[in-house]
């Protein structure tokens, strides 16, 4: 008797193996719960992903970004290990050197900064104010300059009782037993043998995996590291490029703490859009200061660098390989940053460009499975998968 075959819908979702998906679901479910209800067992485990992973980000961080240098070492002919130890002595003097004259300076700058910044508001708001009573939105204009005060002053208030302890403490952080410490001394460390052999990783993950779904699997990893260090060393340099420029320029414009704001602007480009606005505000309250003169002057700086950087720097170090809209950077950085705050927000487009990589790469096979049984009722274009659509 003739064994009888099963329908199309059973073969699309696997015959057999629908099985075991559906019991893997079931598995998942039950951990979630277990995690909600009973998360005292997963504590330590939770703790032990919170220790490790700092450091593991810093190590990749490092290691996308020396690697280059490496390279171009080894194919000069320095041994590789060699290479290493001589990128990582000269970093780390240039940090030394560097830090010993500039951490004092900013260290006595942001304090500085915070504790005259609320007059400065203060001025600012005094200056529009004025402006704005020879004209005809006197009244409204006031009400919405008291609401700015009131929300200023609450936010001025919580950013001075933190970040002046975190000043004041600046210089001693080196010497705090701390995850900090822990990551800036084992991230350096697990960097130099991710660079000594940066292939050995690699093969262990592919050596994990079924025979079968490797061609696929590798072709996953090579454009998740494609993408990740593209975006994690191009991020790093730009923003520290935008920072040195902002800091030669500032001081060719006689900015008062030209130093912190440009450190300031480094930093917050790191958020895409909201960083540089964040960065700008204080600039401008304290070119206020000065003069009308340098308002303007701070402002057209502020703008030139910011389009010069945008149209010449970024797409140079950075190339648009993750693909994502500005308007979907903006939502993803709304969303990451409510669900997991500061790392969120830091780290929410890398996050976001891998689960968009992982979620294509089901749609697509998704797509090729449903041509495989339904072709006959009209079949999906675009079916393939392949290193050339990212990278």
């Amino acid at each position: 008797m003739e064994k009888e075959k099963p329908s199309k819908i059973i073969q699309f979702f696997g015959g057999k193996t629908s099985y075991y998906i559906i019991g893997l679901i079931i598995l998942s479910s039950l951990a979630i719960y277990l995690l909600n209800t009973v998360s005292f067992i997963f504590k330590p485990l939770v703790v032990i992903i919170t220790t490790v992973l700092p450091p593991m980000i810093f190590a990749l961080l490092l290691y996308y970004l020396l690697n280059p240098v490496v390279n171009f070492l080894s194919k000069k002919g320095v041994p590789r290990t060699l290479g290493i130890v001589l990128t990582y002595v000269v970093i780390f003097g240039m940090l030394f050197f560097g830090g010993a004259r500039l951490i004092p300076v900013i260290q006595n700058q942001a304090q500085e900064l915070i504790k005259q910044f609320p007059s400065y508001v203060d001025d600012f708001q005094k200056s529009i104010r004025n402006i704005l009573d020879a004209t005809p939105f006197a009244t409204s204009s006031d009400q919405a300059l008291d609401s700015l005060d009131k929300l200023a002053k609450e936010a001025l208030t919580y950013l001075g009782n933190n970040w002046q302890d975190g000043a004041k403490g600046l210089g001693t952080i080196f010497s705090a037993v701390s995850s900090t410490a822990i990551t800036l001394f084992t991230g350096p460390i697990i960097a130099f043998f991710l660079l000594q052999s940066p292939h050995k990783l690699y093969n262990a993950v592919i050596e994990l995996i079924p025979p079968r779904f490797r061609k696929d699997s590798s072709a996953l990893i090579r454009i998740a590291n494609q993408q990740l260090g593209a975006f994690l060393k191009g991020q790093v340099i730009a923003s520290l490029l935008l920072g040195l420029i902002y800091w030669i320029v500032f001081l060719l414009l006689g900015l008062e703490f030209a130093t912190v704001i440009a450190l300031a602007a480094g930093i917050l480009s790191i958020i895409p859009y909201i960083g540089s606005f964040l960065a700008f505000l204080p600039g401008m309250f304290i070119a206020f200061q000065d003069s009308n003169l340098m308002v303007v002057k701070f402002v057209i700086a502020w703008f030139v660098v910011q389009l010069l950087h945008g149209d010449l720097v970024v797409p140079r170090v950075m190339g648009d390989k993750l693909k994502i809209h500005p308007i979907t950077i903006l939502v993803v950085l709304l969303v990451m940053g409510d669900l997991l705050g500061l790392v969120g927000v830091i780290f929410g487009i890398p996050i976001y460009s891998m689960i968009k990589l992982f979620v294509v790469f089901i749609f697509r096979k998704f797509k090729q499975r449903y041509n495989k049984y339904f072709a006959d009722e009209g079949a999906y274009r675009n079916t393939g998968f392949s290193e050339d659509d990212y990278l």
